[in-house]
């Protein structure tokens, strides 16, 4: 989830003020955490559904990289990993995730990891109710050596501070579910995170649970032409994502034009009705997706522009790149399965 414009004005050119605001975040009971969030989130679909476990009918293996607000010192750095593929009938499906992200120069870091199952019930000759969920454990950390406290700066630079109550590190054990309907044209699920609201404070004595993150998504595919036995397509996809968690939510909603070795998309992210904190509109950017790649080897480039009140001269934007590679691990081929239609990147 993003933050309001108005607590990041004050980092643009301030490495002290971002080192604060780190710190806030890591011992302040009225900031709660919130989960990294992807442009290309299409491209590893099990991240925010477990549902989409298997779902492809084939193994898949992706990468995600996201720099956000580069202009910014450090300010946000995303890695993810994910591995899923389905049993030998496609009845399920199996996988796991990782995940890193830094905050503040790398002062504030975090880790999870989640194994995941799901299970494809035919309605229908093209309806599928697949249901999934997720269960592992997350670790979240603070490297004091990165932050410049108030009292360093007093004491003439001094190399350690007098600041006390923030712990090293802590664990925790984490849940989640979803369900997803699919037909060959059109999708929608619905999933749930972090069911045990876990306590992820690195104060011992302020709690900071972890808010219960809701998505609803969905999409269609509107197909425009298709080559001699489909080696060839042309398709035009709208898609959409609501996420709410705490009091902040987010919606994103794009389209694509999906071609059999290219895909073109843009979205955009910002409830434009609703008001932030500080009163100005919530748009929050305008991303840009080119994906290319054959049916085994897909790579995927994205970019946000910074429509908040930040900018994007001020931010310089997001950059986010992805890395997909499947293969057949099922009893029979079929490589598109009726029940998939979403994008891949």
């Amino acid at each position: 989830m993003t933050q309001s414009p108005r607590s990041l004005n004050h980092l643009a050119g301030h490495k002290m003020w971002l080192a604060l605001l780190v710190c806030a975040m890591a011992s302040s009971s009225t900031v709660r955490a919130q989960d990294q969030q992807f442009t290309q989130f299409n491209a590893a679909p099990t991240s925010f559904n477990p549902a989409y476990a298997g779902v492809s009918g084939q193994a898949r293996l992706v990468s995600l990289y996201r720099a956000q607000w580069t202009a910014l010192p450090q300010a946000f750095t995303g890695l993810h990993i994910a591995f899923d593929r389905p049993t030998l009938d496609k009845k399920m499906g199996f996988g796991f995730l990782l995940s890193n992200e830094q905050a503040g120069a790398g002062a504030l870091n975090r880790t999870q990891f989640m194994a995941q199952a799901a299970h494809n019930l035919r309605l229908g000759r093209r309806l599928n109710l697949r249901t999934g969920m997720q269960m592992g454990f997350g670790a979240r950390s603070i490297n004091m050596n990165s932050l410049v406290f108030m009292d360093q700066i007093l004491r003439d630079h001094a190399e350690v501070s007098l600041e006390q109550g923030i712990g090293i590190g802590t664990q925790y054990v984490d849940m989640g579910a979803g369900m997803m309907l699919l037909s060959r044209r059109v999708w929608f699920g619905a999933s749930a995170h972090h069911l045990t609201s876990p306590n992820v404070s690195l104060n011992p004595a302020l709690p900071e649970q972890l808010d219960m993150l809701l998505t609803g998504h969905g999409g269609a595919r509107i197909q425009l032409a298709r080559g001699p036995r489909g080696r060839f397509r042309r398709d035009f996809v709208v898609s959409w994502k609501y996420m709410q968690q705490g009091r902040r939510n987010q919606l994103d909603i794009g389209t694509y034009y999906d071609m059999t070795l290219f895909t073109l998309g843009m979205w955009y992210r910002g409830i434009p009705v609703q008001a932030n904190e500080d009163g100005s509109l919530d748009t929050d950017a305008l991303s840009f997706v080119f994906g290319f790649g054959t049916g085994d080897l897909k790579l995927g480039y994205s970019y946000d522009i910074t429509l908040n009140q930040l900018g994007v001269l001020n931010t310089g934007g997001s950059h986010e790149f992805s890395v997909k590679y499947l293969w057949d691990v099922a009893r029979r081929r079929d490589p598109r399965p009726p029940y998939h239609p979403c994008v891949e990147y």
